[in-house]
């Protein structure tokens, strides 16, 4: 290894990079050190092999550097995998990274305890970046006082964006006609309607197909926790797809809505609709934009994304997609690419329904405006970056009188130009959403659903550990069947994990009955498990399948359906994620994909008493214990003396903070990464989805106190 010289102007010549790409990735199989620059010191620097990989092995108080220009980038990433092996008390492997190359800021480490020379350990952070900066040093290095202590570095990846007011904002034709691959983004707005647009020339029916997966042209590593990308290594590769779409007016409408299930083995599409329009001097061609999104296969992250594209006459050009924004606390990118579709003009038999369907739809939105708009109380309160970061931030609103009040949805690449119809994931609010409706509806059709045991439903389930739990026990997550009380500890165990990425309804249930052991009483403690909400909506299948005589009733389909389509939501919840066998189980616990209209009115429909038209959908009872609106049923303490969790839903006492007099128990729908809908006691409702595991919302609370007040409301 060649000692390093701190020497940055010796780079002065490299190129810049133009957009957001990855800047530099090194996993040593090459068996070259290339542009590492090192300094033995006391110990020792070489590339060791172990099996069939190669690492970059430091050891001693070693280390590594490289320099890579940063001209123009916003905001730089960095990841490193650390092995190691010795380690004591006070040593380490480190990552770390400097604008000069004498004062260095540090990303990460790896420290004694994880040093059993087999575990890589991912290493992941942001660059801190100064104004101006052409170059950054990142090092890799070893602090530790024997020769022994050993540090390994792989899969070294160093990626960057620049902000999206330097990306184009406009899709010239011939980009879509025919040019070579996509050499970057383009800013969101280059895939809205201009405002010196005309009405398309004609009107757009037919099919589009991606035959099979394409590698996009361009892929940036913002964020794996998981490895995602080394594990699978098929994140790149867009799925194939086939789409049939009509059009009304200046509506582009997909027929199928909803996660598109297919064989790639991480993503599936979502397709919504968007606009159709003419351009001055595109020769009679017109443009088509539409949001798009990927979501994880048998999983709730999304990742959004626009497409464009031209057509005319029966032609098609290229179709652009590219995704810049994603709900996903552990796997963020940028994506983008030009792909070469296949187009077939036939009429779908099912145009006048869809179109019909979709004018329904937007007729039923609740009216919007931009928060700004809302008077009469803070609104630097609402969506406040002092509770939730921007840039974890997809989407926020506040609906009061009938109004939403929303934010902009804000992405790497500009304002999402379809942030209304944005695809957003439920995670755990479908617990509220899905399970917790779900009992409350099938209490109101069969009277002591709610009562019935687990055990006689799921023979997976043995009566020893279930026999005596009941429906509203699993609901309440007081089965008294855990491992630890610790919050979260049971969630965010490994056999946790297994049991989420498991495909089969067998393999999932079996493990969600047997995860844990009986400890306490049912209805004594509350232990926090998606685990037990699956146990849930499989028992309630089975026990709706008894009561009907149906022995393919569906829990989701016949009782969560029909109430979203006798209030008019949107296609999304038509669905849920289900296994992927025969047995479809759907997850109820989590899985479901919606609008931000969605959420708002699933809100007013509770608050409103579970009531349709004046007709009480759900079991008054329950809900109101939901929703607190029973002082002498708040359910258990949950992780502190100011929340509880009842029926599927969390409750905070916002009475301290807003200073009342007396407590003010608040319900919310929340979910993983940072989402919750929380159900003001004035009728007022707040959302918010984000993925920066950030969970407040009383700046917001207070903000709808200040409007109407509910302080004293009992």
């Amino acid at each position: 290894m060649i000692r390093f010289f701190a020497a940055l102007l010796l780079f002065a010549a490299w190129s810049q990079i133009a957009q957001a790409q990855t800047l530099f990735s090194d996993d040593f199989q090459d068996g070259d050190t290339g542009n590492w620059k090192g300094n033995a010191g006391k110990g020792d620097i070489r590339l060791t092999r172990y099996k069939k990989n190669i690492s970059m092995r430091l050891q001693h108080d070693a280390y590594a550097i490289i320099i890579l220009p940063t001209k123009n980038y916003k905001d730089i990433f960095l990841s490193v995998d650390f092995a190691a092996e010795n380690l004591k008390s006070k040593d380490y492997c480190i990552l770390e990274t400097s604008i000069g190359g004498d004062k260095w800021t540090e990303i990460g480490r790896v420290s004694d305890g994880q040093d059993d020379a087999i575990s890589l350990h991912n290493i992941f952070g942001k660059a801190p970046k100064a104004v101006g900066l052409e170059f950054l040093a990142v090092r890799l290095r070893i602090s530790a006082g024997k020769d022994n202590a050993s540090c390994w570095a792989d899969n070294v990846r160093v990626s960057g964006r620049i902000g999206a007011g330097s990306l184009a904002r406009d899709i010239p034709l011939s980009i879509l006609n025919g040019a070579p691959p996509l050499s970057a983004p383009y800013a969101a707005q280059a895939f809205a309607r201009p405002a010196d647009a005309s009405a398309a020339h004609q009107g757009f029916q037919g099919r589009l197909r991606l035959a099979a997966p394409q590698t996009a042209d361009g892929f940036v590593i913002l964020k794996d926790d998981f490895g995602y990308e080394k594990a699978t290594g098929k994140l790149k590769f867009l799925p194939g797809f086939a789409i049939d779409f009509v059009s009304d007016g200046d509506a582009i409408i997909p027929v199928q809505r909803g996660p598109q299930k297919g064989s790639h083995p991480d993503w599936e599409w979502i397709f919504e609709p968007g606009q159709i329009w003419s351009e001055a001097g595109d020769d009679g061609w017109n443009r088509a934009s539409l949001p798009i999104a990927l979501q994880e296969r048998n999983a709730n992250c999304i990742h959004n994304g626009l497409m464009s594209f031209a057509f005319k006459y029966g032609e098609i050009s290229d179709v652009v997609v590219q995704i810049g924004s994603e709900t996903c606390a552990y796997l963020q990118f940028d994506m983008w690419s030009k792909l070469e579709v296949g187009y077939e003009p036939e009429i779908s038999a099912n145009a006048e329904k869809v179109t019909a369907a979709y004018q329904a739809e937007i007729a039923r939105r609740l009216p919007r405006k931009p928060v700004n708009m809302l008077a009469g109380t803070d609104i630097s309160q609402i969506g406040s970056p002092a509770e939730i970061t921007p840039g974890n931030m997809t989407a926020f609103a506040f609906a009061a009188g009938g109004q939403v009040y929303a934010g902009e949805c804000n992405t790497r690449h500009g304002l999402y130009p379809y942030c209304a119809s944005m695809v957003l994931p439920s995670y755990s609010m479908a617990k509220s959403i899905a399970a917790s409706i779900g009992l409350m509806r099938l209490e109101k059709l069969y009277p002591g659903a709610r009562s019935a045991h687990i055990a006689d439903y799921v023979p997976e389930c043995s009566a020893k550990n279930w026999g005596d739990v009941t429906f509203e026990q699993a609901l309440d997550m007081t089965t008294g069947n855990y491992t630890s009380k610790v919050y979260d500890a049971d969630e965010s165990s490994p056999k946790t994990w297994k049991f989420m990425s498991e495909e089969t309804h067998a393999g999932k249930i079996k493990q969600a009955c047997n995860v844990h052991a009986r400890r306490s009483e049912p209805g004594r403690e509350f232990v926090y498990h998606t685990t037990d909400t699956y146990i849930l909506g499989t028992a309630m299948q089975a026990y709706l399948r008894q009561k009907t005589g149906n022995p393919k009733a569906d829990v989701y389909d016949d009782i969560l359906r029909p109430i979203w389509r006798e209030q008019g939501l949107s296609p999304l919840l038509d669905k849920t994620r289900r296994t992927y066998d025969a047995v479809a189980q759907p997850f109820i616990g989590w899985g479901l994909t919606l609008q931000a209209d969605d959420l708002v009115r699933i809100a007013h429909f509770l608050r409103g008493g579970g009531k349709i038209a004046g007709v009480a959908w759900l079991d008054e009872d329950l809900l109101k214990s939901a929703l607190q609106q029973n002082a002498d049923d708040r359910g258990l303490r949950a992780i502190s003396d100011s929340l509880r969790y009842r029926a599927g839903f969390w409750a905070y006492n916002a009475g301290p903070f807003l200073g009342c007099k007396g407590d003010m128990w608040i319900p919310n729908m929340s979910g993983f990464g940072g989402l919750a809908t929380v159900l003001m006691p004035n009728g007022h409702v707040y959302f918010y989805v984000s993925d920066g595991h950030e969970y407040a919302w009383r700046r917001a609370a207070k903000a709808a106190n200040q409007l109407k007040s509910f302080c004293e409301m009992k």
